[in-house]
């Protein structure tokens, strides 16, 4: 019932010229809306009903907009950022370099999902399989590469690399840098 009063006086407040109604306020300490054309008074337990004197609200006891956990960014978002805060750089999503990595040529592959959970009733077989790597498709790798800043499209080296034998793509022929010699 709060609610949809908050909203329909927020949307009365934007139609009406500023001269026809009051502001209004919704705190969180004394719960009181002036008194619109159409709208009665509702008040807390402790509200007196003296005057009500208009003071500068103070914003953090406030609650102006209806949908206010969207505002507070509560909810999970795995967008890229074009261009931060402080420096206006993008950025890369976390996620992606968590769960990803990509191969010198331009692939990404990723570990299978489930590999660590309830394998005390999975085969020998499939938990075997689950210990292997997936190559994402083309349309998977576009999208994790635009996720991801320059830095982390670049060839990385790393001592001892266990993906050593996978950075080179030779067989196929757009990611091939040694040219192509057919035996006679």
């Amino acid at each position: 019932m709060f609610k949809f009063m908050s909203r329909a006086a927020c949307r009365l407040y934007q139609q009406a010229p500023s001269y026809d109604l009051p502001k209004t306020i919704i705190g969180s300490k004394n719960l009181i809306l002036q008194p619109c054309k159409s709208f009665s008074v509702l008040q807390n337990n402790q509200a007196n009903l003296k005057t009500f004197e208009f003071k500068k609200p103070v914003i953090k006891d406030l609650i102006l907009v209806p949908n206010f956990q969207g505002i507070l960014g509560t909810f999970q978002s795995r967008d890229v950022t074009k261009f931060s805060l402080k420096k206006g750089k993008r950025k890369s999503v976390k996620a992606v370099l968590q769960r990803f990595y990509r191969l010198n040529w331009g692939g990404w592959i990723r570990t299978r999902a489930g590999k660590h959970k309830h394998l005390w009733k999975k085969s020998s077989a499939l938990r075997k399989r689950l210990k292997e790597h997936v190559l994402c498709n083309g349309t998977q790798n576009w999208l994790l590469d635009s996720m991801v800043t320059n830095y982390w499209r670049k060839p990385k080296y790393y001592v001892d690399d266990p993906y050593e034998p996978y950075h080179k793509r030779e067989e196929y022929c757009k990611t091939r840098v040694k040219p192509f010699r057919p035996n006679n």
